[in-house]
């Protein structure tokens, strides 16, 4: 009888007591592919910030835990918490959840390969832990933290940088300038630049140098528009700051053509704002539309661009036409996907008020027309 108390005993298996940081460190081995990762513990700054305002989780609900990310432009995250007899164990797992959709909402069109992996990732609840597999194969990390749990951690536990908020620019200036289109517009039409602030007169003078190396003599309309379109596409990259879950510091001018076209870099509404001021100063018709995308689970805001080219209009989604790789170069099938297409082409994931700008019917100039 004995014997069989013992086996028993030994098939039910008990917890190694491993702790949350060797279980998150367990799970992310075997799906980080050489990752640097950074960690947030219990008493940071970091990891509160996380549990509070990242994932939106009720005070007291985690009484222990560990949170493993790459940053920046990665999706790449594992969360292993230890949920408090008092917590409702559901909601945990719904908000950890939601996050997972505002994730994928903030890739998509921007970071297509994170997007793709956001997409596959998910939140599990088991033996009183709420785990976080952001990763390309949640399946292996689950399984790997399942080992952890029932033999322990193996090996010597990697010496992680914890993370930390970087310093940023001061948003000192904001105070005293806010972009203004008309104004820009008008000095560049007038020559007149005197009493402007000095970003405005950085704006004109990098839209200059820009138009003087794209134009050429006999240029159409349509190539014009093409080589304005491909000198943001080299220059500048999506604002990957906007995206990191603690310590990304967006640059406070990435929703207008200072951060574009001085710092390089943008969100949506910075890359469209930019095209219209260079289309405008081309006097070539264009029009800024803000509506919605969609990832396939959740809307989020968006803005692009149309343009009149020979009477017919085309839709420009500057923006989704530079995604950004963190695994090397952007496959080529990624490349102008938005480039001068029609209303139908993008109606599966744009939506905005069809009534309150023309229709984009044109088809002459995209991008076959120039390769």
């Amino acid at each position: 009888m004995a014997l069989c108390l013992l086996l028993f005993m030994a098939a039910c298996g008990k917890d190694s007591g491993a702790s949350p940081l060797e279980l998150a460190s367990a799970a992310a081995e075997g799906s980080s592919g050489g990752l640097e990762l950074r960690s947030a513990l219990p008493g940071s700054d970091a990891y509160e910030t996380y549990i509070s305002s990242v994932y939106g989780l009720p005070e007291g609900c985690a009484e222990d835990g560990a949170i493993l990310a790459a940053g920046g432009s990665r999706a790449f995250e594992i969360a292993v918490l230890k949920i408090s007899k008092s917590a409702d164990a559901r909601e945990v797992k719904s908000m950890l959840d939601g996050y997972i959709k505002g994730r994928t909402m903030a890739f998509a069109g921007y970071f297509p390969e994170e997007e793709q992996i956001l997409k596959g990732s998910k939140a599990v609840i088991k033996k009183g832990y709420a785990i976080l597999l952001i990763c390309g194969d949640p399946s292996s990390a689950e399984a790997a933290f399942d080992k952890c749990l029932k033999n322990g951690y193996e090996g010597n536990l990697p010496e992680y940088m914890p993370m930390e908020r970087e310093g940023g620019q001061s948003g000192d200036d904001q105070v005293s300038w806010t972009y203004d289109e008309d104004r820009i517009l008008k000095a560049w039409q007038s020559g007149d630049w005197s009493g402007l602030h000095e970003k405005d007169e950085a704006i004109l003078t990098a839209c200059r140098e820009l138009l003087d190396k794209v134009s050429k003599p006999g240029q159409s309309e349509a190539q014009l528009e093409f080589a304005v379109h491909g000198y943001l596409y080299d220059f500048m990259e999506y604002d990957v700051a906007t995206v990191e879950g603690y310590g990304g510091v967006p640059d406070p001018d990435n929703d207008n053509p200072y951060g574009a076209l001085i710092g390089g870099k943008g969100i949506c509404e910075g890359y469209t704002r930019t095209f219209q001021l260079l289309m405008d100063i081309c006097r070539i018709e264009c029009i800024s539309v803000f509506g919605h995308s969609d990832n396939g689970q959740e809307y989020g805001e968006h803005a692009w661009n149309q343009v009149r080219l020979d009477g017919e209009w085309y839709i420009v989604d500057v923006t989704w036409d530079d995604p950004v790789s963190s695994m090397g170069v952007v496959p080529e099938k990624y490349h102008y996907r938005y480039f001068n297409v029609t209303s139908a082409d993008i109606a599966s994931n744009h939506f905005w008020d069809r009534e309150s700008v023309p229709e984009a019917t044109g088809t002459k100039y995209n991008w076959d027309y120039f390769k």
